[in-house]
């Protein structure tokens, strides 16, 4: 599983156990306390899938845009190169007569 797709669950479970830790601070009740942790869970739980859906999207977005700017450049490269043959082939040309 790569390290991106741990986000969602991960910011899920450290919100849960914050907000664990802050309801038995301040003495909840046991079924106030699991009704809200249920709550806290599944927001949390549905902001974290949304944060890694766009981070996600920038990220290939970004890989998107490089890849172009790779290929011009080898297509810039590629250019360079023939026009340089050209060039040595003239001179050797013009050296021949």
């Amino acid at each position: 599983m790569k390290k991106n797709q741990l986000f969602a669950p991960f910011l899920m479970l450290l919100a849960g156990a914050v907000a664990s830790l802050m309801m038995y601070r301040f003495h909840y009740g046991m079924k106030q306390m699991l009704l809200i942790l249920l709550a806290v869970l599944l927001f949390f739980y549905v902001a974290g899938s949304f944060i890694q859906g766009k981070v996600n999207a920038f990220v290939s977005q970004i890989r998107e845009t490089e890849e172009e700017e790779r290929i011009k450049l080898e297509q810039e490269a590629a250019r360079e190169e023939e026009a340089s043959v050209e060039q040595v082939g003239e001179t050797t040309e013009n050296a021949a007569e």
